[in-house]
């Protein structure tokens, strides 16, 4: 790819109910619509010709709601994606929306994906960032609204030159029609005229029944490039006189280098530069195999320092310790403890989940270009303005003189938020005064995550010896100790208060539980810790799903019974596990270590719900094999069906690998993991058969990209239980030689 590859990020001036600015020039212009939330959160529309230079911030404090549409004159309609692309869907998603509304071909859109720009920050996050699953269900009211707006402009325009009511004005296909004589005219016939009409404040949006492509399975826009090979990835990158770094960090995370043999490195083919940099130190020649080389040769020694005597067990030793702790306090619901001191039996139980890599399959890279006072990016990244302002920051330049460029992304699950390797490509193409594309190799990116934290997890809970279900459950009360993602990496403070990075999973409980506490014991770490698929949901599901399956047993009942007993005021939930019951013809009564068993667990994300069950079986070498995965899940309107089915598979494929091999353990201050040889994945002989069933949820969508990773590990282990008899509290499955 050449530089003009690049994405162009021209853009219409903010606007106000009173603010319209007309066409200016021909209709080859092409029409321009965008809009904001101004201070009465109404969203305003404006048409205009696209402008030289981004026009200058408006006085709106309120953080602003941008998408943008683009109608060429041969007809194609041209939709800006805010979001990244990872292979979830929101190339095709987020522009069919738009399209649907506005009545457009589908077949002659185009996505157009945009970099980092404030006016397109997600307005349920007041910033640009792909995760938390809130790309549909943050920008859904914007691009309808959006779409509405220039379909009531376009079909205005048609009514006036055909001097008709514009009721009886359909657009569809990219056209105007006009339903009784059965005149026609393409989009971009109406330009110039539309863009003199006044802006419709409150346009009105389809119905159910007038939409085309919501809610109906068409081809994306992403997989042709895909299949053929033509896809653009930050790897793929080509600019003149662009140069390829290779990149080693300091084994254990925070240390400084100590020495290094130069000469060596410079004295092979090709070799240009050698860059130091914070913890780190990179090799920049013509190309990837003449840096790495040399890399090797450079024979980088780092110094050595406190921390390299920590190792996993002294961690966990740590948060055990913790467990013995007050801890801070996140939320009480009644008196937890006096109810399980009073309850006929106490019930405890510790969970333990590892550090784990996000271990995308295209390896951190980054192309910069340091030039005239400014910086080119052109980055892989979940966090566009984050990553503008980490390196105008370090390059102490303005934000405004970071420009990003995103293609395709070979990834994310969080880890692609972080800036650190869009910050060192840039402090090493101004090292060397040139374009440099910075390739991380696969041990460097397993071995330098920002890891999902390792956590421990106590559930202590009450049991009475009267009624079912509810009725003898006395108390619930969860201790979390572990670090804190917001507070890492940052000064120790006073009064560290948890956040929903940490308590996911916790604070929108479903089930009716009595008296309900939850704490947290601070512990922390010199491990880079960060946001992974689903947060602090991976391990708090893991967690209250196992702990609500053995108090099930103790109790002599049905888990699945139990928990809709639990469940008496979530209809929403119960409806969820009564169609899961029915999908995996769930049978109460297994005997446990039977070598056959099966396991459920509930959980909910971005207002999605699911259920999941794992049936799972004892192979005679002893481990396990889990042979297939039901899920239900709930997640309101389904914009995309196969998509939503393709991220739960992903999803519950994703938690399958976790639960059963994922596991950073750290070994003399440093990762011990370094490839997929010692990191091991799920691969397509270990996967099991997949069901995923989606159930109608109304007319608002909920998030899915996450959804179906943190029910995976509790279904399995419990499954494990009825297959075996054994309960697994710590995770890998692969510890236990399981898996």
């Amino acid at each position: 790819m050449d530089a003009s590859r690049r994405n162009e990020t021209g853009m219409a001036g903010a606007v106000t109910r009173r603010r319209v600015l007309g066409l200016a020039g021909q209709v080859a212009t092409g029409l321009w619509l965008g809009f904001e939330l101004a201070p009465d959160a109404v969203a305003q529309v404006a048409a205009a010709t696209p402008p030289a230079a981004p026009p200058p911030r408006t006085v709106f404090n309120e953080p602003q709601l941008a998408a943008w549409l683009e109608i060429l004159p041969d007809n194609t309609v041209r939709v800006a994606l805010p979001e990244a692309e990872l292979g979830q869907g929101a190339y095709s998603t987020l522009p069919l929306i738009l399209a649907d509304e506005l009545g457009a071909d589908w077949a002659r859109v185009q996505v157009r994906q945009t970099g980092a720009d404030d006016r397109l920050a997600n307005p349920m996050k007041g910033f640009q960032a792909t995760g938390r699953s809130m790309s549909v269900r943050g920008y859904y009211p914007v691009l309808r609204r959006l779409g509405a707006t220039a379909r009531e402009l376009l079909c205005g325009a048609a009514a006036a030159r055909w001097r008709v009511p514009v009721a009886e004005c359909r657009a569809e296909g990219s056209r105007v029609r006009h339903t009784r004589s059965g005149r026609e005219a393409k989009f971009a016939e109406l330009l110039e005229a539309a863009a003199s009409l006044p802006m419709p404040l409150d346009p009105r949006l389809r119905s159910a029944a007038e939409l085309r492509l919501i809610g109906r399975d068409v081809p994306r826009k992403d997989i042709p490039a895909k299949v053929t090979g033509a896809a653009g990835f930050s790897s793929d990158v080509r600019l003149p006189g662009m140069l390829v770094a290779a990149i080693a960090h300091a084994p254990v995370f925070g240390g400084a280098l100590a020495s290094l043999d130069e000469p060596a490195a410079l004295a092979g083919p090709g070799v240009r530069a050698v860059v130091r940099l914070p913890s780190a130190v990179a090799v920049v020649a013509g190309d990837f195999w003449q840096a790495s080389r040399a890399l090797l040769r450079l024979r980088a020694t780092f110094a050595r320092g406190p921390h390299d005597v920590v190792d996993s067990a002294a961690l966990r030793a740590q948060r055990e310790a913790g467990l013995g702790e007050p801890g801070v306090p996140v939320s009480d619901r009644g008196d937890a403890a006096a109810a399980i001191a009073a309850a006929d039996r106490q019930l405890e139980f510790v969970y333990d989940v590892p550090y784990l890599a996000h271990a995308t399959m295209e390896p951190m890279c980054c192309v910069a270009w340091v030039r005239d006072g400014g910086c080119e990016l052109w980055a892989p990244t979940q966090g566009p303005a984050r990553l503008r302002n980490e390196v105008a920051k370090q390059l102490a330049i303005d934000p405004g003189k970071v420009r990003i460029t995103r293609d395709f992304i070979g990834g994310g699950f969080g880890r692609r938020w972080q800036p650190d390797f869009g910050v060192e490509a840039a402090l090493i193409s101004r090292a060397v005064q040139a374009p440099v594309k910075l390739i991380w190799s696969r041990e460097e990116d397993l071995q330098h995550d920002f890891y999902r934290p390792a956590m421990l997890m106590r559930v202590r809970a009450g049991l009475g010896s009267r009624g079912r279900g509810a009725a003898r459950l006395a108390g619930f009360d969860v201790t979390l100790s572990g670090a804190l993602l917001s507070n890492w990496g940052k000064p120790p403070v006073a009064e560290p208060k948890p956040d929903p990075q940490l308590t996911g999973g916790l604070m929108t409980i479903p089930y009716a539980l009595p008296d309900y506490r939850i704490r947290w014991v601070p512990r922390e770490t010199h491990v880079p810790i960060g946001v992974w698929r689903s947060v602090a949901y991976s391990h708090n599901v893991f967690a209250v799903e196992s702990a609500l399956d053995e108090i099930a047993v103790a109790a002599g009942e049905d888990p699945l019974r139990f928990r809709l007993d639990l469940l008496r005021d979530a209809p929403r939930y119960r409806r969820v596990l009564e169609a899961l019951g029915r999908q995996a013809k769930w049978r109460p009564g297994a005997v446990a270590g039977s070598g056959f068993g099966r396991g459920l667990a509930l959980a909910e994300y971005a207002t999605s719900v699911i259920g999941v069950v794992a049936d799972v079986r004892l192979t005679p070498a002893g481990r396990i094999r889990v042979e297939r995965l039901a899920a239900t899940v709930d997640c309101g309107a389904a914009i995309q069906p196969d998509i939503v089915r393709s991220q739960v598979e992903g999803g519950l494929v994703f938690g399958l690998t976790a639960a059963l091999y994922g596991e950073i353990r750290i070994e003399g201050g440093r990762a011990a993991q370094s490839n997929f040889f010692d990191y091991r994945m799920v691969t397509l002989a270990d996967s099991p058969a997949i069901d995923v069933q989606l159930l109608p949820g109304g007319d608002v969508p909920g998030g899915i990209g996450e959804v179906g990773t943190p029910p995976v590990a509790p279904a399995v282990a419990n499954a494990v239980f009825a297959a075996t008899g054994r309960r697994i509290r710590d995770l890998p499955f692969a510890r236990h030689g399981l898996a």
